[in-house]
């Protein structure tokens, strides 16, 4: 991640050319300065896999230490024990150290299980923030260090050391000029990856993560319903099917299904369950298409047409136009035509 300074000061009118340009590059200097002293090229996930890292480390060094002093104790106990059946008893002198051996093995074995299996810490803001300051006051105490070795030299041995430092800071302010630096977030180090895989990594402010589009099945509902109801009313007119070209234009005539065509469309027509094959139509010939037939079985029931597109067999009135496009004219159109 990197962010780069994008407002520049505007000079004042009349100032030299020159002078600006060192004022310029000056300010970037002390832009870059900051952003290095204020510990900000260190990201959050490497100061949260540094603080993991080194809490690792001291639970397996306190996990070896009471490992190792256990096995002491235990070493301990077992040669006292030895000793009790070789000789028929201890002196009262070993019994107590046996009793303290055998309570300082018990005491480790318990601090072991105690211990446990290491698990990763929840960190919250405030424990990064709090090891970003240190890592800011380690380096503006390195920051002092030439400042202090300017100052001492100018002091100790010769005047002309504060000069040339002066004149070196204006030369690389003038090199500099009105170039900002780019302000970089250092990757967090390969082997600090390795030593903490079980650090989820963060994602940072400019990954775009593009949400899952999630398939609720809806089209298919609404694809089926604008088949059956075309087939319908292709039965109606005495046809056997509709043929997948007339449905398709039907549907993108609607705006629906417009980046098909009619080599992908029968495929899309199968996903939605609806049985395509080879149909002869008297009207328009042979090609890919839905029969009446076959669609009942996979819809489970026969086909039917609109409520407001069934034929009114009681009055001449014209039918009211159908919801969804259709290859085929209705007979309630058609007779009132």
């Amino acid at each position: 991640m990197s962010t780069t300074t994008e407002t520049t000061k505007t000079p004042k009118p009349g100032t030299p050319p020159t002078l600006a340009r060192v004022g310029a590059g000056a300010g970037h200097i002390a832009v870059a300065v900051a952003h290095w002293a204020g510990g900000h090229t260190i990201g959050p996930e490497e100061i949260t896999r540094r603080i993991v890292k080194a809490r690792a480390e001291a639970h397996a060094a306190a996990v070896a230490e009471h490992g190792r002093a256990g096995r002491a104790a235990g070493k301990k106990v077992r040669r006292l024990k030895n000793r009790a059946s070789l000789n028929g008893g201890l002196v009262p002198a070993d019994i107590t150290t046996l009793a303290a051996a055998e309570h300082e093995a018990q005491r480790h074995d318990a601090a072991i299980s105690a211990l446990g299996e290491f698990t990763v810490p929840m960190l919250d803001p405030g424990q990064i923030r709090h090891r970003r300051h240190r890592i800011a006051a380690v380096r503006c105490v390195v920051l002092t260090l030439p400042v202090g070795a300017v100052v001492a030299g100018s002091w100790m041995v010769s005047g002309s050391v504060f000069l040339f430092s002066v004149v070196g800071g204006l030369a690389a302010c003038l090199a500099r000029g009105d170039r900002p630096f780019e302000l970089t977030v250092r990757p967090v180090p390969a082997e600090l990856l390795a030593a903490t895989p079980l650090v989820l990594p963060t994602v940072t402010a400019d990954v775009v993560v593009e949400p899952v589009a999630v398939d609720t099945g809806a089209w298919k509902e609404e694809l089926r319903l604008y088949v059956e109801h075309s087939v319908a009313l292709a039965d109606l007119d005495g046809l056997a099917g509709v043929h997948v070209a007339d449905l398709l234009a039907g549907l993108q005539s609607s705006g629906l299904h417009l980046g098909q065509s009619t080599k992908t469309f029968p495929g899309v027509l199968r996903d939605a369950g609806i049985p395509v094959q080879v149909i002869n139509l008297k009207s328009s010939g042979s090609g890919l298409g839905v029969r009446y037939d076959k669609l009942g079985p996979a819809l489970g029931h026969q086909p039917r047409i609109p409520a407001h597109l069934v034929p009114d067999i009681t009055t001449n009135e014209e039918a009211t136009p159908g919801e969804y496009p259709s290859p085929n004219p209705s007979p309630a159109t058609r007779h009132a035509g």
